[in-house]
């Protein structure tokens, strides 16, 4: 499969396009054919800074944490979601777990739930990390039903 990986991290790390084996699932994982996948500040502060992070993977990386896409294997001890099923989410590019800047990725089930069928997949797949970031800063400033800042 195709991946955009980085060899090295700095300023001026750039992404070469390689060809990489399509992941094998383990227990509870997906294989997704991925549609779309996202860019966040996260991603761009891993490909400058590195090593410095204690959430680096290390090179060559694939990067990218955010997707949307189409199940297309289930792994062991998956009962939640279905061969074809569409589904988003936050699932890589941090430590071990490979990133989404390419066409497959094994996924941990508990990371994706089912694409709102309202939503692109371009739609879907830039919501994750920015949802989940949102959702801890409600949840960190107490907001209750009713409540206004």
């Amino acid at each position: 499969m195709k991946a955009q990986t980085i060899m090295e991290y700095g300023e001026n790390a750039k992404f070469k396009s390689t060809v990489v084996e399509i992941p094998t699932l383990k227990s509870g994982e997906v294989l997704i054919k991925i549609s779309a996948s996202s860019v966040n500040t996260v991603d761009t502060m891993i490909r400058s800074m590195g090593k410095d992070l204690p959430f680096a993977p290390a090179t060559p990386a694939i990067l990218g944490m955010d997707l949307a896409g189409t199940i297309e294997k289930i792994g062991e001890n998956v009962s939640e979601f279905s061969v074809g099923d569409e589904v988003y989410g936050c699932v890589g590019g941090l430590a071990n777990l490979q990133g989404t800047l390419t066409e497959y990725v094994a996924a941990d089930h508990k990371l994706i739930a089912l694409k709102p069928k309202n939503l692109s997949m371009k739609e879907a797949a830039a919501l994750p990390l920015v949802g989940i970031t949102a959702y801890e800063g409600l949840i960190r400033s107490h907001i209750k039903s009713g409540k206004k800042c």
